[in-house]
């Protein structure tokens, strides 16, 4: 069983953030200048000021796999397959190595991403192949046979993964009927009971320029390049969006438990705690981006105490999302600690809800979040993607230039309101593998405990 980040008494590793150090205070992020052009269609253009030849680009589509049909989920993270497939079927491959362009797509539950990179000089080329590739995809049922046999072979390849299967299980108890209680790539049973119908379906539902941003980096002539893309992107036909009202998440009266069997666990459990998170809009989000590096910053403490160890492998995670998203901890933990490291974080909590804080943990914490900003926008793509995310978030680009006051506003005070607010008593949901044994009688002070096979 392996997690992505282990956690020692002296160092914190995130694949975005080299050492737990705190950071220098950061200036307000100063956003470099957008030049916004938009088509007759409602699709947005949007313009930053290249850094190099080398021109990165990302289209945004605000429609994802929350719309994906019951019984049919996966469809659209294959759709989005398919449109890619037509590099090779209109033998853009070569074209695209030869003039040194890259694309590749992206699948979450509230949008599509294309993203790409290529030179100055064969932007323009990439924009218009891209165009045909997302206007008018040319869907074959060989090619989508073909790819949905190798979909549902990786699916049923990460059957056997117990974290793949925690994740499920943490999501499917956490939103329930909520479309963010299904996988993105769907599941074998749902992605076999898809016809190539289905995909065309979705693409006339979700593909529409008017839900659609296109933003690049470039400093040649913005307004010819407009032009001539305007000829192939402005023959998109904008169709009225499909309303994003879905069945909304709630928490439960009680706690729930899931107890995974895991019978090669070799004494290691995987433990998932967490609960419904919130916006990016809601007045808490800063606070619990702050609480998230605050756990995070404990863990190894809690090593210490709980199985008189230097270093833990364990993950916090704040995930926004257009509907209310998740907070989640994960640890890897032996058998005979589980309880006890499930008591440890609810005690952590009670004491934030007392307002008993680390005033320089929080310090640092605060650090940890502005310095993983900083290091977001300082790549190309990171940039790209914040600002498209205020967008599709309906926050505006003001949101990232205005993020680092907004985090340096917060207070210890202003932390323990948002836990209080966001961590009831009830409504948690733990997932936990391991072997059988006693472990089910330990967990049923935390919540109705399910064991699952």
């Amino acid at each position: 069983m392996r997690l992505n980040v282990l956690l020692t008494a002296g160092l914190i590793a995130r694949s975005i953030i080299a050492s737990a150090a705190p950071a220098a205070e950061t200036a307000p992020y100063q956003l470099p200048a957008i030049e916004r052009k938009s088509l007759l269609n409602g699709m947005q253009f949007l313009f930053f000021e290249a850094e190099s030849d080398d021109c990165p680009f990302l289209l945004m589509i605000e429609n994802g796999a929350a719309f994906d049909p019951v019984d049919k989920w996966g469809v659209t993270y294959l759709m989005s397959r398919m449109i890619l497939e037509g590099v090779e079927e209109r033998n853009f491959r070569q074209e695209f190595e030869s003039r040194g362009i890259r694309l590749e797509s992206q699948v979450d539950w509230d949008a599509l991403y294309f993203l790409g990179t290529a030179p100055a000089s064969e932007l323009e080329f990439a924009l218009l192949a891209l165009g045909d590739l997302v206007v008018r995809p040319d869907f074959r049922e060989e090619t989508f046979e073909r790819l949905r046999q190798e979909l549902l072979a990786e699916l049923n390849a990460e059957a056997g993964s117990i974290e793949a299967r925690t994740e499920q299980l943490f999501q499917a108890a956490l939103f329930a009927d909520n479309p963010y209680g299904h996988s993105v790539r769907g599941e074998p049973r749902t992605v076999s009971n898809l016809y190539l119908r289905d995909i065309k379906i979705q693409q006339r539902r979700l593909l529409l320029p008017n839900q659609s941003r296109l933003a690049v980096y470039y400093s040649g002539d913005r307004e010819q390049l407009f032009r001539r893309l305007s000829r192939r992107w402005g023959g998109w036909v904008r169709s009225e969006a499909a309303p994003f009202s879905f069945v909304q998440a709630a928490r439960t009266e009680r706690p729930q438990v899931r107890v995974l069997e895991d019978r090669d666990s070799q004494g290691e459990c995987l433990i998932r705690w967490g609960q419904l998170g919130v916006a990016k809009s809601a007045p808490q989000y800063f606070a619990l981006k702050i609480l998230e590096q605050y756990l995070l910053l404990q863990l190894p403490e809690w090593a210490e105490q709980v199985s008189k160890v230097g270093q833990i492998r364990g993950e916090v995670v704040l995930a926004p999302r257009r509907m209310p998203g998740y907070f989640q901890v994960t640890l890897a933990s032996p058998v005979t600690d589980v309880a006890a490291y499930l008591r440890r974080l609810n005690g952590a909590l009670e004491e934030l809800k007392s307002g008993r804080i680390d005033e320089a943990r929080f310090q640092e914490a605060k650090s940890l979040v502005r310095q993983e900003f900083m290091a977001s926008m300082q790549d190309p793509f990171g940039r790209l993607m914040q600002v498209l995310a205020a967008e599709l978030h309906q926050l505006g680009a003001n949101f990232v230039a205005t993020f680092n006051l907004r985090l340096d506003r917060v207070t210890p005070a202003q932390l323990r309101e948002a836990v209080r607010e966001a961590f009831p008593d009830r409504g948690a949901v733990v997932v936990v593998a391991a072997p059988p044994g006693p472990i089910l009688t330990e967990l049923q002070e935390f919540g109705d405990v399910e064991l699952l096979h």
